[in-house]
């Protein structure tokens, strides 16, 4: 059962406005169909697309466009590795 920080930080969440241009990650998380652990994660592997807003985290236009271009087909071009006979 998730805790309630989860509930609060951890679910992506619909945003008022989708284009807007600053989103928290929640908001961001849904807008790029992606899990929030995902994108913060990406943030953390990437520090100079990092913004906050006071101790807030958000993302901007500028760090969704990155974030699609870095992923864009990536799911789609996963391919599983065939696995040698031993």
């Amino acid at each position: 059962m998730p805790g309630a920080k989860y509930e609060l930080y951890g679910r992506p969440t619909e945003p008022t406005d989708p284009n807007a241009d600053v989103l928290t990650v929640q908001e961001s998380a849904f807008v790029l169909k992606c899990s929030v652990s995902h994108l913060r994660r990406w943030l953390r592997e990437n520090p100079k697309l990092r913004t906050y807003s006071g101790r807030r985290l958000v993302t901007n236009r500028r760090v969704r466009d990155a974030y699609y271009r870095m992923n864009q087909g990536v799911r789609s071009a996963r391919i599983p590795a065939q696995r040698s006979a031993a």
